[in-house]
């Protein structure tokens, strides 16, 4: 595995001037009773492939530690966010920044029931499927995402943190899983109960114990 923590960047092929997000449905198909749609079960391979990717042999194990990487730690108790458009009064905003855009929209949107949610992305630009770490707003089912289009068939796996106080600043704040400080204790510990909100899709049981063999956490930087 080449790095630990996930960049916080979009993919580069969408690093470009966009349209806003359409008007009318996505071109994601939402996913129903347990089923996932096609980008959905693209994701979540590629999250099992880049958990498979930690070696065991590659330097000691963490004993005691629960998640080897992010990807497990997403792979456990991720939910799954079916694409909508962008509510009345939330534009779209400035590529790369998506852990300040979510937490902006929450802000200005003042609805009490969005919710700040951090993990995985996946998007199509030019034909081309992209993953990339990525953040979004949800009202509990959907993922109101002001960084991509929500044109672009995207797919959303991640964590819906239920407590405020852990979401980024809306000007300068980072994502929580891009920084060690609040990364390692997640990883080593865990994640408290009553810190996922109940909401988004569980994902299917398969994918989850597919997750349980990993090896140790590398702690090299992203590039």
């Amino acid at each position: 595995m080449q790095e630990s923590t996930m960049n916080e960047r979009s993919p580069d092929a969408a690093d470009r001037d966009r349209p806003g997000p359409a008007a009318g449905p996505t071109g994601l198909a939402p996913a129903a009773d347990g089923l996932l749609a096609p980008a959905e079960t693209a994701l979540i391979r590629y999250l099992r492939e880049r958990a498979a990717e930690v070696d065991p042999t590659s330097e000691p194990v963490l004993d005691g530690w629960r998640y080897p990487s992010p990807f497990h730690l997403l792979l456990d108790v991720g939910r799954l966010f079916t694409p909508a458009p962008l509510p009345p009064g939330a534009g779209p905003l400035m590529v790369t920044f998506c852990y300040t855009n979510a937490a902006q929209t929450i802000e200005d949107q003042e609805d009490p029931d969005l919710v700040y949610v951090e993990g995985y992305g996946s998007c199509t630009v030019d034909s081309a499927v992209h993953h990339a770490p990525h953040a979004w707003a949800t009202d509990g089912t959907h993922a109101i995402d002001p960084t991509w289009p929500a044109d672009s068939g995207c797919a959303y796996l991640g964590i819906p943190f239920a407590d405020p106080e852990m979401w980024p600043h809306p000007l300068y704040g980072d994502g929580i899983l891009q920084q060690y400080a609040t990364l390692l204790p997640i990883l080593r510990e865990g994640l408290p109960a009553d810190a996922v909100a109940d909401i988004g899709r569980p994902l299917p049981h398969p994918a989850r114990r597919r997750t349980g063999s990993a090896g140790p956490l590398r702690l090299t930087p992203s590039s």
